[in-house]
């Protein structure tokens, strides 16, 4: 052979090199657009996903935001009460503040069996015989103490004279545990 001869086979063996290497990254270039592509149509995918939740979070927090509001002003009251003799010491705080006749006073404690958030109950019983109108206040005191505080019974009579009233009231303070409610965990993100 001569050298034109072996030449041109050196030319045609490095245009077949050439060749075979563009043809390899040309493939692999093709491949990476079509992950790209893939990736693309995956994120627009996973960015309607992230607006369906984020409107159905602002959905949330407008239908909830009352009960926030609500929770967030009564808390401290729910947490300053939580045990029966905190129930007894506010009512004959008040009474003793008042300067009300108290006859008879009595607490129990009821159990809620099944009811987390207001596990226990304490209910007063108290006759009391004093003057109407400082009897009506000593009520107003005690709901401004305990607001939470509900009256089941409130029967007024005539007093031994004209300006006395006898009342028998009752009434239930409810001991409210906040935190019995375990939080509603968050759904596991989906797999794409």
């Amino acid at each position: 052979m001569n050298g034109k001869k072996i030449a041109c086979i050196l030319l045609l063996c490095t245009v077949g090199i050439v060749i075979y290497f563009a043809q390899t990254i040309h493939g692999k270039a093709a491949m990476k657009r079509a992950d790209a592509e893939n990736a693309e149509t995956a994120a627009i995918g996973v960015e309607g996903e992230r607006d369906t939740a984020n409107l159905d979070l602002i959905k949330i927090k407008s239908e909830t935001n009352e009960l926030s509001r609500f929770l967030q002003t009564w808390s401290p009251h729910a947490d300053r009460i939580q045990t029966q003799s905190e129930v007894e010491e506010a009512v004959t705080a008040s009474l003793r503040n008042s300067n009300t006749i108290v006859i008879s006073q009595k607490f129990e404690i009821r159990e809620n069996r099944g009811a987390l958030v207001i596990p226990r109950v304490v209910r007063a019983a108290l006759v009391l015989e004093d003057d109407y109108a400082k009897t009506l206040n000593w009520v107003g005191e005690l709901e401004r103490r305990l607001p939470l505080s509900r009256v089941t019974n409130y029967r007024v009579t005539g007093g031994e004279n004209g300006h006395q009233v006898h009342a028998e009231i009752t009434l239930e303070v409810p001991i409210i545990n906040l935190k019995a409610v375990a939080p509603v965990s968050a759904a596991e993100p989906k797999k794409v």
